[in-house]
């Protein structure tokens, strides 16, 4: 901790300003947040301010006049570490100690990788059924989720596919669209017989 006149004060220009540099360290807490700890002696709470003053720094400034003619000032810029979550600092100041907690920001390339493993998973899944699925149907055999009636073939369809089996996989795949067409087929046929 140091003093040093350096200035007049610009709040109150009568006053002169000494320049007061706090001692500061850096912790962690157990949850693994930042602490950035600040002994302040002689500074009350509505005296200081925390604010962003650009990306990885954070600003505390604060003014206190303890006689007529002394204004002793801080404005002191701290780097932050470089994986803090700079939008959810908090500051607590306690007594004549100014405690900020600088959470660790969540380092998304895991998690976009680990939800991207998830979803590479889910696909391989699905074709791994859809396949299985088109088997059993070229082999003619009904599995427990496929609910459409599958005609065994005695000789091998020409191409990859049968027209059967690719007309079956599009009603299989818009079963929602069908049902309203048929549905409304059939509303259609009674409305139609009652005005004959």
């Amino acid at each position: 901790m140091s003093n040093a006149r350096d200035r007049l004060s610009q709040r109150w220009p009568s006053h002169i300003a000494e320049k007061f540099v706090p001692t500061s360290y850096w912790t962690e807490d157990s949850e693994g947040n930042y602490l950035l700890d600040i002994d302040l002696p002689g500074f009350e709470h509505d005296e200081v301010r925390i604010e962003q003053e650009s990306a990885g720094y954070i600003k505390v400034e604060g003014e206190r006049i303890p006689d007529e003619n002394r204004c002793i000032y801080i404005d002191q810029t701290f780097r932050l570490p470089e994986n803090s979550d700079t939008e959810n600092i908090l500051g607590n100041f306690d007594g004549q100690h100014l405690c900020i907690t600088v959470p660790k920001k969540i380092i998304r390339n895991t998690v976009d990788q680990s939800s991207h493993k998830k979803e590479e998973d889910r696909e391989n899944d699905r074709d791994r059924r859809d396949i299985e699925t088109k088997n059993e149907r070229e082999e003619g055999i009904k599995s427990s989720s496929d609910r459409t009636c599958c005609v065994p073939s005695s000789k091998k369809p020409e191409g990859k596919y049968s027209l059967l089996s690719v007309i079956l996989d599009g009603v299989e795949r818009n079963k929602g669209i069908v049902l309203s067409a048929c549905i409304s087929f059939a509303i259609g046929v009674w409305v139609s017989q009652l005005w004959v």
